[in-house]
Parts: structure tokens; C-alpha cells; sequence
């Protein structure tokens, strides 16, 4: 789906903030813009809180894996053994009112600060599964999947050129410590092997020129 000219611009998109804070950089630039605002900030602390495991999901945390992209959704990917309802109870009791929400997830209402956050119940397409869970990492406070699988969670299912794109610069951004065994072996469990290994040589050539 990604041209020659598309990787090369990907490698200079990133190799130009290399060495910058990619957070500060945006909300710089866009004073308008918070990553973490007030909304994230609490459905985070409440879902810590209830003991609830969860990640920031969605294109919003692309900014904490060194990509510079702006967006505007609110979503996490919780952990629900006994289903979303106890993640909703967690939440209620902290100011936040369900609302109609998309298929497969659920939205709720933050009434201090009336944005909307979603809450899905894995991180879609991915599965919750040990190996996952044992590698998400800490941001500002926040708990994100690692490079790899956010990579591979923007690439698998119905992929498009977009998400390719956003995949491609996660995993440019984080090259010197994505493991590429553990990318590579997973890609191709969830059928996602060719679109990696197009991502992969691309980024490849452009990075040599």
C-alpha cells in the first residue's frame, strides 16, 4: 500500500524529531491541544484505582511512541474479566455517566469536563494474553502497549493505508528497541506477516538513502 516515495517521507518525518519531546512539540504547536487532558487523567486514575488493567488506545497515544500526530479520541482497552460493567461501576462512581457507545465497547460521559471516553473490553484487534500484558509500558503515568504490539494492532484486521503509515513511523520511531523476533513472530500469528514485512523493507531502503 506504501510507495517507495511514501517510506521515504515516513524516515524523514521521524528522523527530524529523533531528539525531541514529541508531547511538548505538539502542545507547543497547538496550544489547544492536551494529550492527557483532564478527562483521560481521571478515567486513568480511576481504572488504576479499581485495580483494573487497562492501556490508552485509539490514535491519541501515538504522540508517547514518538510519532507526531494529533487526535482526539479518548479510548482504552480495559481488561474486563466479569465484563465492562464493573469497569463502568468503577468510573460511575467518579463522575462519569454511560452514554450510547460503539459495537463492542462502551462510552461514558465525563460530567466535570463533558468529553466522552470509550472503553473497550481488549485492544482490538489484539487479544489480551500474558506476553502481551508483560510487555506494556509506562508514559506520563499511563500505561500503553508496547511499540511492537501497538505496531501490529494498527496493521492487523482491516488495515488501510493510513494506519500503515502510522504503523510504519511507530516502528521506525522505536527501531533501536522494537524486537523484531517477537514483532515478526506475532505478525504472523494474527495473519499480519506480509503487511510487516512490506512495512519492514521499506523502511529499510529509505533508511539506507
Amino acid at each position: 500500500m506504501l510507495s517507495d516515495r511514501d517510506f521515504q517521507r515516513i524516515v524523514r518525518e521521524i528522523d527530524s524529531v529523533k531528539n525531541v519531546d514529541v508531547v511538548k512539540f505538539l502542545e507547543d504547536s497547538s496550544p489547544w491541544f492536551r494529550l492527557l487532558d483532564r478527562s483521560i487523567q481521571r478515567a486513568a486514575q480511576g481504572l488504576r484505582e479499581a485495580g483494573i488493567l487497562y492501556v490508552l488506545y485509539g490514535l491519541r497515544p501515538l504522540p508517547l511512541y514518538g510519532v507526531p500526530y494529533i487526535a482526539r479520541d479518548r479510548v482504552f482497552a480495559v481488561k474486563a474479566d466479569d465484563g465492562l460493567d464493573k469497569v463502568v461501576g468503577a468510573l460511575s462512581s467518579r463522575g462519569f455517566k454511560r452514554v450510547i457507545g460503539p459495537r463492542g465497547g462502551l462510552s461514558l460521559l465525563d460530567l466535570q469536563n463533558n468529553n466522552v471516553v470509550t472503553l473497550l473490553d481488549s485492544p482490538k484487534p489484539l487479544e489480551w494474553d500474558d506476553e502481551l500484558i508483560g510487555r506494556c509500558v509506562e508514559k506520563m503515568e499511563l500505561r500503553i502497549l508496547s511499540p511492537e504490539d501497538y505496531a501490529l494492532s494498527l496493521i492487523a484486521g482491516e488495515s488501510s493505508t493510513m494506519r500503515m503509515e502510522l504503523a510504519a513511523k511507530v516502528i521506525y520511531a522505536n527501531m533501536d528497541e522494537v524486537d523484531k523476533g517477537y514483532l515478526e513472530g506475532k505478525a504472523f500469528k494474527i495473519a499480519a506477516g506480509n503487511r510487516l514485512k512490506a512495512i519492514l523493507e521499506g523502511l529499510e531502503t529509505a533508511s539506507r538513502r
